[in-house]
């Protein structure tokens, strides 16, 4: 995937640290994994659709249901059936978890970034989202690009340190402060009670409301891949292989339809599908 002409056909579509040693001993976590017949998921605890923990505590998602699917995948390729422990996860508590063993695998929608991956490694991209802005109907000055007034954004998330570094860069775009937000539906909350003016969140992500209106054009180019220990190749390949077969089979477009993104597989991600990439996203700031 050229993410330089995937930008041109979204906007058409859409109108560090060196890697640590691996704790889990020589013969890394994919033999560990293979040895013990458990692999150890952390599902992000409110990415909804992506990931999330329902109201009985269980995780669900569509990348729980990628993550379920690569593993079955895995246990055809292992030959030995594997119970996955799943366990509740923060985006930023996320790499601390990896580094240290509790955790094989991140699920969620976490964008692949040429930073994040000084400390991770990530899998093939299973979906592309991007970064648009969202506002208050009843003020239409804020659909004006340059225009972001009291901005939030996802507290450690891709769209706060683009926001930060924009705002330090003095350029053409009015911003008055960059507001953190405990997460997306807090934000609709926010612009709602007019705490802030904008919201610079992913665009799948953000929950859609009556009174609020988004600009048209993405922002940025966000490529979700699953997270792993860094240097990890053993596992990192059987998951892409796995991957493969589970984006590329028919099963795919159920289980974004049962996971309610049918409407929202722009092109990007139906390519990605079609042609395996590990392209990180684009430095568009």
């Amino acid at each position: 995937m050229n993410w330089a002409r995937g930008v041109g056909l979204a906007l058409a579509f859409l109108g560090a640290a060196p890697g640590h040693a691996q704790p889990n001993g020589a013969g890394g976590t994919l033999a560990r994994i293979q040895s013990e017949g458990v692999i150890r998921i952390g599902v992000r605890d409110s990415a909804p659709p992506f990931a999330y923990y329902d109201g009985q505590g269980r995780p669900a998602g569509f990348s729980w249901s990628v993550c379920q699917a690569v593993v079955q995948q895995m246990e055809s390729e292992l030959k030995r059936p594997l119970r996955i422990q799943a366990m509740p996860v923060s985006l930023a508590a996320s790499f601390e978890m990896l580094e240290d063993g509790r955790i094989d695998l991140q699920c969620g929608s976490t964008t692949h970034t040429a930073e994040r991956a000084q400390k991770v490694d990530f899998s093939n991209t299973f979906f592309v989202s991007g970064i648009v802005v969202s506002y208050r109907k009843d003020e239409v000055r804020y659909a004006n690009p340059l225009q972001f007034g009291r901005v939030g954004v996802l507290a450690n998330s891709t769209a706060a340190g683009i926001m930060a570094k924009r705002a330090a860069s003095k350029g053409s775009s009015v911003i008055d402060a960059v507001v953190p937000v405990a997460s997306y539906e807090d934000g609709i909350e926010k612009l709602k009670k007019k705490d802030i003016d904008t919201l610079f969140a992913d665009s799948v992500l953000v929950p859609t409301d009556p009174e609020i209106s988004r600009r048209r054009v993405m922002e940025t180019i966000e490529p979700y891949a699953l997270m792993m220990r860094k240097g990890d190749r053993a596992l990192r390949d059987q998951v892409d292989q796995a991957l493969v077969k589970v984006l590329g089979g028919p099963g795919i477009r159920q289980i974004a339809a049962d996971a309610q993104l049918d409407g929202k597989i722009n092109l990007l991600t139906s390519e990605v599908w079609r042609r395996p990439s590990r392209d990180p996203a684009p430095q568009l700031y």
